[in-house]
């Protein structure tokens, strides 16, 4: 999505509001992007810019989606918008009092303050969530999912949302057969997460939960876990965390709680690594002293160095493991004087006295005392590599 051509198709009037929900709608558990469809004009004109005063919101809700349909006025401006939801069993018939108190920005609509959009969405937002809670009431199991979920646990009503399917033709639902989905915020600290690359934008660290109830009743039940880019990258990728499978008899209560430790163990093995990374390579670095060309000071994963030893001098780089310490690191040796296959001769060795219960001293050591005594085993096949 351009986000400066849609910005532009509205009518100079109601750009403010737009732009504050195109680059500010982050909403929701999953705090997913607004976006915006098909723009028109509620006038008769031919213009294709500057004069959009109605539009269709796709707000991502409960793992999918729903679609609401905004419509200013730009001949009236300063009236608020009326709104149009794909589910037409939602505020059918509101009290004024619900409106009132549930959703002030529209009750009291500010046309000066451009977030007034985007406050109206997001109240609007939390009153269909309870609508959506409302409608458990029909189903036994997912009322008492729900309920045993929020009421005897540390997740709350503000970190789930629910969306149920309907067999009916008049809603317009994205779950086909009356499913069940409930999107879960898991409460994960993750303040020890390593640090990110310079320049890398990877958002907020979060992790939610999805869980699907196919029928409501729960004859087949899918989890889903979805994390956010630093999260996911942090672990190694998507898949590299295993989702237990739902256990036969089991309930969300005890469900949610068995992931969220299963992710709580995985991120703190994580930033052990890190930890224990970082001081492996900085007793390293301080072992070699001047030596050292090149060192990660972010992930602490590899370093450079240059040696030397009675006038024969070599590079050596220094990898760890995304398991370091299970892992051992990787040491090669790349000679400065002779090629193989018109690439420097390298020698790589994974073979050394190692241990993952030495403290991160220790292995420095025992790794240096090979390294020295590897030097001329190295330059040896570094001569032999060079043909005559």
């Amino acid at each position: 999505m351009d986000v400066n051509a849609v910005l532009h198709s509205f009518h100079p009037k109601v750009q403010p509001y737009i732009k504050e929900v195109l680059y500010s709608g982050n909403v929701g558990i999953c705090a997913g992007n607004l976006k915006i469809d098909d723009v028109q004009s509620g006038r008769p004109t031919i213009e294709t810019a500057n004069c959009g005063d109605r539009f269709k919101l796709i707000i991502p809700y409960a793992g999918q989606s729903v679609t609401w349909e905004v419509v200013f006025n730009s001949v009236l401006p300063h009236f608020p918008p009326d709104f149009r939801f794909d589910d037409d069993t939602f505020l059918s018939d509101p009290e004024v009092e619900l409106i009132e108190e549930s959703v002030p920005s529209l009750a009291n609509w500010d046309s000066q303050d451009s977030k007034s959009l985007l406050h109206v969405i997001c109240e609007l937002l939390a009153l269909y969530r309870k609508y959506q809670v409302s409608l458990l009431s029909d189903y036994s199991r997912p009322q008492f999912e729900y309920s045993s979920l929020v009421y005897q646990t540390t997740v709350c009503e503000d970190d789930v949302e629910v969306l149920i399917g309907s067999r009916s033709t008049h809603i317009k639902s994205r779950l086909v057969g009356g499913a069940v989905n409930f999107l879960i915020r898991l409460k994960i600290d993750f303040s020890n997460l390593p640090p990110v690359q310079t320049g890398e934008d990877s958002g907020e660290s979060a992790a939610v939960l999805l869980v699907t109830f196919h029928p409501p009743e729960g004859s087949r039940i899918t989890p889903q876990l979805y994390l956010s880019p630093r999260v996911e990258k942090a672990l190694g990728g998507s898949s590299s965390l295993h989702l237990p499978s739902f256990p036969s008899g089991s309930c969300l209560m005890d469900y949610v709680p068995l992931v969220a430790d299963l992710l709580r163990d995985r991120l703190s093995a994580i930033s052990l690594t890190y930890e224990k990374k970082k001081e492996y390579l900085g007793a390293f670095c301080y072992r070699m002293g001047k030596a050292m060309l090149e060192f990660d000071a972010v992930s602490f994963s590899h370093a450079s160095f240059l040696l030397e030893c009675r006038d024969f001098y070599f590079l050596l780089h220094v990898s760890l493991p995304v398991n370091f310490p299970r892992d051992r690191p990787v040491f090669v040796f790349q000679s400065v004087y002779h090629s193989s296959y018109g690439k420097p001769f390298k020698t790589r060795c994974e073979e050394y006295p190692y241990s993952p219960r030495w403290d991160p001293s220790e292995m420095v050591e025992r790794a240096c005392a090979f390294i020295g005594s590897y030097i001329e085993v190295f330059q040896r096949s570094s001569i032999q590599s060079c043909p005559m």
